[in-house]
């Protein structure tokens, strides 16, 4: 049996120092919106840090991973509602950063946005019709799921399944073709 790691302030400013970027990344390239992605990257990190004497990673990998498992239920949430739940940081009164010219150059460093807009329209070329539709007028268009659901002729539920399981495809595609950040540069 593995045995369990104290989980102290700094092992946890490490675990951030070392995933900050790649969580970034992961985040922007699943909502293509830096303002969203910035929110669900703070509320993960307010999360891990609430939970983080409880956490049972034994490793920097399990530590690693579960950050990205907060992550995922967030990115979850989100997909779910169309909102982000600032909930752990409004309970621990900490700020989203603010994206300006600053941030969204450095997530511009971070993540090929080119290389990541040519690679979700290839994926999305990929889905069936009715699922590239209904991702379209959700996540492209904005539409809330009762709208989705009318323009597809659908129950809300159906829309919203199309939806999900079209996010989790286009996730899938995209993250095989290996885009992945440039490691920092030393100064």
């Amino acid at each position: 049996m593995a045995r369990r790691r104290v989980q102290s302030k700094q092992a946890f400013i490490e675990l951030h120092d070392r995933l900050g970027r790649r969580l970034m990344a992961y985040l922007v390239r699943r909502v293509h919106d830096t303002e969203a992605a910035a929110e669900l990257w703070a509320e993960c990190w307010a999360v891990a840090y609430e939970n983080w004497q409880r956490c049972r990673a034994a490793s920097d990998a399990e530590s690693e991973a579960w950050v990205f498992g907060i992550a995922r239920n967030l990115l979850a949430a989100y997909y779910r509602s169309g909102a982000i739940r600032l909930r752990a940081l409004e309970r621990l009164r900490w700020s989203v950063p603010a994206v300006g010219a600053a941030l969204d150059d450095e997530i511009e460093r971070v993540v090929d946005r080119e290389a990541l807009r040519a690679a979700f329209a290839h994926a999305l070329d990929t889905l069936p019709p009715m699922r590239r539709n209904a991702v379209r007028l959700r996540v492209i268009d904005g539409l809330d799921y009762p709208e989705v659901a009318a323009r597809l002729g659908c129950s809300e539920q159906t829309a919203r399944a199309h939806v999900s399981r079209g996010l989790k495809r286009l996730a899938e595609i995209v993250d095989r073709l290996e885009l992945r950040p440039p490691e920092p540069v030393s100064r």
